[in-house]
């Protein structure tokens, strides 16, 4: 009866063990969001000191695909030492049309108009764009494979 008290014994305490360690693992892939965009002038003038781009990343709050696309790719990828220095990036709510911002060019908008300005359709989206708002390349449109994703957005 003591040795079946200690194998149980035993056993929950490696059970314990492993699922602290899952538990940490999982805590430490933790990363702060994507700031929400407010202004582009600020943001546009932070970009050109730095002569950095910055990458706006187009999300709706209802949908998987933005929150695998954050979580999984772009919030690692902000903090970074390889990336998140040399690039700026602002999450913009797509179909937020009460959340105000300011555009590049100083004009207050919402969200929802800001997407509409770049035709973004679909979510998640990530533009790369200059410190005055011009694209510097195709969109990136959909997460639609996670394997190749961090690829896309080099």
């Amino acid at each position: 009866m003591k040795n079946i008290l200690q194998q149980i014994l035993g056993r929950l305490l490696l059970t314990c063990a492993i699922l602290t360690c899952a538990f940490a693992a999982t805590a430490a892939q933790q990363f702060p969001p994507i700031d929400i965009a407010d202004d582009f002038v600020t943001i546009g003038k932070l970009a050109a000191a730095r002569k950095a781009p910055i990458m706006l990343v187009f999300t709706r709050p209802e949908c998987p695909y933005c929150s695998r696309a954050k979580k999984e790719h772009l919030e690692p990828m902000r903090v970074s030492q390889s990336y998140g220095s040399k690039i700026l990036m602002r999450e913009i709510v797509a179909a937020d049309e009460r959340t105000v911002l300011r555009d590049f060019s100083g004009t207050s908008t919402t969200h929802g108009e800001f997407a509409r300005r770049y035709d973004i359709r679909s979510v998640p989206t990530v533009l790369v764009v200059d410190p005055h708002g011009k694209p510097l390349a195709e969109p990136i449109i959909g997460l639609t494979s996670t394997d190749f994703y961090n690829l896309y957005l080099e």
